[in-house]
């Protein structure tokens, strides 16, 4: 099934107190409590699984935070996607850094002319290539 066949269940999510509270709309008895926000999505799914006799990647989530009459879905979803995007920006750059180490390298230049290259130290060249081996 794609994820655009998965039904989706609308969870609302705020803080009380101490811990992280999630509210499935439409589920009667489906509310739910964590104390650190990671564990939420877990928890959820194993909720609405048992509730709706379901198994926890047969459904879509969609995420609502409020926080009284303030609701913060759009700011955490987009602070999310790009944190994402960053991650795997970095993991790019990473290996794009290695591979140039590698060519240059193989093509007969200095650790010190590599460092240039890619904008680092010669001893981070260094690390780099002791790592690869």
């Amino acid at each position: 099934m794609s994820a655009e066949q998965l039904s989706s269940y609308r969870v609302h999510v705020s803080r009380e107190d101490r811990s992280w509270v999630a509210h499935v709309q439409g589920l009667p008895a489906g509310a739910t409590e964590v104390d650190h926000l990671e564990e939420l999505d877990l928890e959820v799914r194993d909720l609405i699984a048992g509730l709706a006799d379901r198994e926890p990647d047969s459904f879509r989530i969609d995420w609502r935070y409020l926080q009284g009459d303030v609701e913060y879905t759009r700011p955490v979803e987009e602070l999310r996607h790009w944190a994402a995007e960053s991650k795997q920006a970095a993991a790019n750059a990473e290996r794009a850094r290695r591979e140039i180490i590698t060519t240059l390298r193989s093509a007969g230049l200095s650790q010190r002319a590599i460092a240039e290259v890619i904008g680092t130290s010669h001893q981070r060249v260094a690390q780099l290539m002791a790592e690869a081996s």
